[in-house]
């Protein structure tokens, strides 16, 4: 929220008067590309004239900026300091990588319009850290060694986080790559019920690694593990196009479940989980908040939501809503 001072000095009126905004339709041209822009302009409320209003017109300037942008399919400048974070980089060491003029991302940071092929591999380079690993491999001796491994440990991070050499972690990068919104405790609980949804409608047990009755519901350690640096915040991955390596048949379960579950934040799924059999059972004996790693195992999975199965269909949206809302959380 921009703050700007409650007076400010009127010409026409020749003391301080408040004054309030309004909104004035301009056109103007940027690379030879006419772009209409709805303006912030201050009026007197004494005198009705125009007064000038400090930071006003940087204001205007970003807010053009950003819609000329959009609008024409440039990055934006904020979205180039998002590539500098991503890959823990400076300006010069980013410019160096690409195989650019050394002061280009400088620039480009202070207002300067890159072309469209520039534009297009930055807007790349923030979904797809395989396509900085080729200028990685290409342009490593223009790097100084501090650049270099820093541009490296964070290419091994997205390496790592971007695996997935087993059917859970497939499942979970195509969960990571959905619309919705996860967090690490929001994709243990959709992990399993996508196990237990695949057990019930397909009859195959989609993976087999242990769930464990954490405090917060059912967790996958191994996937916990992979994406704990994240903590509570939402989890980014590379965009990756999963559709191929999954099952028609599980990918639509695993969207169905997406559909059902993904709309719930973390901890109401937790309590999901904790108003069901699996997780009660294995838990029981358990302080609220003690430690607690006991298995819930694949078999009570199954047998529990068969039975929710026989009594809800959970084959369909509307079955599904009714055994949500008997589990008495919302």
């Amino acid at each position: 929220m921009e703050k700007y001072p409650e007076k400010v000095l009127c010409a026409e009126c020749r003391n301080l008067q408040s004054y309030a905004f309004s909104v004035e339709k301009v056109q103007r041209v940027w690379n030879g590309v006419e772009c209409s822009f709805n303006k912030r302009v201050a009026i007197c409320n004494k005198c009705g004239n125009r007064v000038m209003v400090p930071g006003l017109e940087d204001y205007n300037e970003r807010e053009f900026d950003i819609k000329f942008r959009e609008e024409n399919d440039y990055i934006l400048v904020e979205e180039i300091r998002d590539v500098l974070t991503k890959y823990d980089v400076e300006k010069r060491p980013l410019s160096r990588v690409l195989g650019w003029g050394e002061h280009t991302i400088e620039n480009y940071l202070k207002g300067q319009l890159p072309n469209r092929r520039y534009s297009a591999m930055l807007r790349r380079l923030l979904v797809s850290y395989e396509y900085m690993q080729r200028f990685y491999d290409e342009n490593r001796n223009c790097l100084n060694d501090h650049a270099a491994k820093r541009i490296g440990a964070k290419l091994d991070y997205y390496r790592s986080i971007n695996s997935h050499d087993s059917a859970i972690e497939t499942i979970a990068l195509y969960v990571l790559n959905s619309k919705y919104e996860i967090t690490n405790m929001s994709l243990q609980k959709l992990l399993y019920y996508i196990e237990a949804f695949c057990q019930i409608l397909l009859q195959v047990r989609i993976f087999d690694n242990r769930c464990e009755a954490w405090m917060y519901g059912p967790v996958y350690p191994e996937i916990y593990d992979k994406y704990k640096s994240f903590g509570s915040a939402l989890i980014q991955v590379d965009e990756i196009d999963l559709s191929g390596e999954l099952d028609e048949r599980y990918r639509k379960v695993i969207d169905f479940v997406l559909n059902q579950f993904a709309i719930y934040n973390g901890v109401t799924l937790k309590d999901f989980s904790h108003a069901e059999d699996p997780w009660k059972k294995a838990h029981a004996g358990y302080g609220q908040k003690e430690r607690c790693e006991e298995v819930i195992t694949h078999e009570e999975i199954t047998e529990y939501f068969t039975r929710m199965h026989d009594i809800f269909d959970l084959s369909t949206e509307l079955g599904v809503r009714k055994y949500i809302e008997s589990l008495g959380v919302i």
